[in-house]
């Protein structure tokens, strides 16, 4: 099973371009929270799998080791560290050399927009929803704070619903639903253009 599961990694890294580092070469990176610079703030919850969906990408490349949330959470509540709002370079280089970590991943959510369009023909009524995500990452280095890499993803999705003769053709998606629906894939492809950037750890 363990071979079988090393091909699979290696023909997954193979096809996006990103060749995997031997095991002892792969340094601990740690993905911090999101920051939520969009408006209007109330999808705030919507995209909060952000960073759990790209530290499992960037996993999967076989470049890097992955620093558990919990501990980076644990210790930035012992220094009195907050994550929540804008989480700059210095608290990012200064949670990542306590932990160990030699790169860390900061990542903002650009912009969230959401749109509605009704529409009327004789005797049918159609509404159209459609939620747009756009969302940036970039890979530092956290002994010397150097910017290693950058990425930057958009994500759409759509529903709609149409009422004619008394029926309903379709399901309208809540905007939260269609916001979840636009993230998809996002961390994919984030990691695709950090992992180019992840350095081999060296003795």
């Amino acid at each position: 099973m363990k071979t079988k599961a090393c091909w699979i990694l290696l023909l997954a890294a193979g096809c996006s371009g990103i060749k995997p580092y031997p095991v002892e070469q792969r340094p601990l990176a740690a993905v911090m929270p999101f920051t939520y610079s969009a408006q209007p703030q109330e999808y705030t919850k919507s995209v909060g799998g952000l960073p759990d969906a790209l530290a499992g990408a960037l996993l999967r490349t076989g470049r890097v080791r992955m620093l558990e949330r919990q501990r980076l959470e644990a210790m930035a509540a012992e220094q009195k560290l907050s994550l929540s709002g804008a989480i700059d370079t210095t608290t990012a280089v200064k949670l990542g050399q306590m932990l160990g970590a030699k790169e860390a991943v900061l990542g903002s959510v650009v912009s969230v927009s959401v749109r509605e369009e009704g529409r009327s023909v004789n005797f049918a009524t159609k509404t159209d929803r459609w939620a747009e995500v756009e969302v940036e990452a970039r890979l530092v280095d956290v002994e010397t704070g150097e910017l290693l890499a950058s990425g930057r993803a958009f994500g759409k999705a759509s529903s709609a619903e149409k009422h004619a003769f008394g029926g309903t053709i379709g399901e309208l998606a809540s905007k939260e639903a269609l916001v979840q629906q636009a993230i998809q894939g996002m961390g994919e492809k984030l990691a695709k253009d950090l992992a180019a950037g992840i350095r081999p750890a060296t003795k």
